[in-house]
């Protein structure tokens, strides 16, 4: 076998291991977009529908006015005034849809999953300039290399939301190993 010969078996090789690498990271943002959209979703619900209660337990007292409250309270055979509990209800569901919304805007949902459908396409690029040949061993680790520091918030993302009691924990396998 001459030199040349081995040298473009151990390229083929190597760019085979990598390509199985860019596979394996290709998953994992997958993953870590499947749970982003769910998050970012249930936090989306949360501030609807406890904005919504909200605004219709005001609502009540406010269009019924002490006819309304007066009835309710008999009703339900209420010992506290209706509009008192429709009003600490509305205040409960509107704390909770304040802080889901600073949830939503605090993790950065918009800009992570815009940047990591972005890592998801130079990943599939880049899978397939590998898988056709059209990259050399060097300009597809380089690309690799760049697709794993774009995608590193993801990792961070992984590893305090694995801490946090209050997450399902996303198994991403080794982010940051080449």
């Amino acid at each position: 076998m001459s030199e040349s010969t081995a040298s473009s078996n151990g390229d083929n090789e190597t760019l085979s291991r990598l390509g199985r690498r860019v596979l394996a990271k290709r998953d994992d943002v997958d993953r870590y977009l499947a749970a982003a959209y769910r998050h970012r979703g249930r936090l989306a619900q949360v501030t609807i529908i406890a904005g919504s209660i909200a605004a219709a337990a005001t609502a009540a007292p406010a269009l019924g006015g002490k006819p309304l409250a007066d009835w309710l309270t008999a009703a339900f055979g209420l010992s506290t005034p209706a509009w008192r509990i429709l009003c600490l209800a509305a205040m409960m569901c509107s704390l909770a849809a304040t802080i889901a919304t600073q949830l939503q805007k605090s993790n950065n949902y918009e800009e992570h999953i815009a940047r990591a459908q972005g890592v998801r396409a130079a990943l599939e690029a880049l899978d397939f300039g590998i898988a056709s040949g059209h990259l050399s061993q060097r300009e597809a680790t380089d690309q690799y290399l760049k697709c794993i520091e774009d995608a590193s918030f993801i990792d961070a993302w992984e590893h305090s939301h694995a801490r946090s009691p209050f997450h399902k924990s996303v198994h991403l396998r080794g982010l940051c190993s080449i």
